[in-house]
Parts: structure tokens; sequence; C-alpha cells
């Protein structure tokens, strides 16, 4: 059995290995989630207000770049707060489907009607937000996870 000595060295040892995998390896790449979240937002309102409904398919998917970026990000984080993974996860395809859901519908039925586009275009950089938060907020808490 561990006697208490042992015990807190232990504890001290992990602690230690913890704030070392949080400092060194996961370091935080500051505004850059909000910085993509900005982007996908004036993209998708810009593509929203200048659209003509015979314009070409292929134009939606470069809009995709920035959450591209944002899938990138979340499925490289070294070391994540406890059940993270799940919420990032569930987060990417809730922006997945707001950008399906804003692009398909608005180049269908509101082609350059602002009253569509620019809350669409709001709602698809909300994703963004929430997982940039999300790193902040866990950024210097203990609980970190491989």
């Amino acid at each position: 059995m561990m006697d208490k000595k042992e015990a807190r060295e232990a504890l001290a040892s992990a602690d230690a290995l913890a704030s070392r995998m949080r400092g060194g390896g996961n370091r935080r790449p500051g505004p850059v989630v909000f910085l993509l979240g900005l982007a996908m937002t004036v993209l998708t309102a810009v593509y929203g207000l200048l659209i003509e409904p015979s314009s070409q398919y292929a134009v939606p998917v470069v809009l995709l770049i920035p959450f591209f970026g944002l899938v990138i990000y979340t499925a490289t984080r070294p070391v994540l707060a406890r059940h993270h993974r799940t919420l990032y996860a569930l987060t990417t395809t809730a922006g997945a489907a707001l950008y399906t859901l804003t692009v398909t519908l608005g180049t269908a039925f509101f082609s350059g009607e602002a009253l569509w586009w620019i809350p669409g275009a709001v709602l698809c950089g909300v994703p963004f937000a929430v997982i940039g938060v999300l790193d902040r907020r866990t950024a210097g808490t203990p609980g970190a996870t491989p």
C-alpha cells in the first residue's frame, strides 16, 4: 500500500505532467478560431447577397475553406478537457447543417435577400465562437486528457 508521502509525490508528479502537457503541447492559437468564424460569416453573407439564381453551384464549395479549418483545428487538438471531443464533433456537425441549410435554401429561394443571408451568415459563424469560447475557458483548467 502507498503511504501518504508516496501518494502526495504521485499526485505532484501527475500534476506536473499535466501542467507540462497543457503548457507545451497544447498551445492555443489564440484568435484563430474566432477569425475563421468571422471569415465564414463574411464569406457566406457576401456570397448570399451577391449571387444570382443562375450562379455556379461550385462557388459555395470555396466558402467551406474556413469550415475545413475548423474541422482540422478541432481534430488536431493534442490535449482537451474531458468530453470536449464530443462537444467539438457535435458543434461541427451542427455548423455543417446550418451552413448547408443556409446556402441550399438561400440559393434556391432567397437569392440576394439580406433578411435571409445576414442572420444565416451569423448562424454559420456561431460554431466557431462556441469552440473558441470552450477552448479559452478550458485553457487553464486541470483535467485535460490526451
